[in-house]
């Protein structure tokens, strides 16, 4: 790649799960979370190459039906209320073309998602129980 490309960069699509703890998406989270330190530290390791993460909330799609570790919260049908496909595929371009580094989806949510944990764990944590309907055994 950086004998190959004027510009070489490498994308990785991660998730606000990967930042923010999500009950029933223990092992999502712990993926997007461990993929993205890799990536933060290859950055570190390779700075002639461009490494872009971003990191969206809930994109629309039926992704999270098939979840190995979805547990009883399934979702039966399509997210419709998501974060549109094409306009994550035009923000990756964007961020690649900038040399973004970590671009939360939408900004301040994410932003606020991911510092929000650290200043307020309950808070956050009770927004994602609501958000998936959990109530703990």
């Amino acid at each position: 790649m950086l004998s190959s490309s004027t510009s070489p960069a490498v994308l990785l699509v991660s998730s606000l799960a990967g930042v923010v703890p999500a009950p029933t998406r223990s092992i999502y989270a712990s993926t997007k979370g461990a993929s993205l330190l890799l990536y933060q530290s290859l950055a570190i390791e390779y700075p002639s190459i461009t490494f872009t993460h971003i990191i969206p909330a809930t994109v629309e799609g039926d992704f999270r039906a098939s979840a190995v570790d979805g547990g009883k919260v399934r979702e039966a049908e399509s997210n419709k209320n998501g974060l549109r496909r094409e306009a994550v595929a035009k923000r990756c371009l964007e961020a690649i073309e900038r040399g973004e580094k970590n671009v939360f989806m939408p900004p301040i949510t994410g932003h606020f998602a991911h510092l929000g944990y650290w200043l307020f764990p309950a808070l956050i944590e009770y927004f994602a129980a609501r958000k998936y309907n959990y109530v703990s055994a």
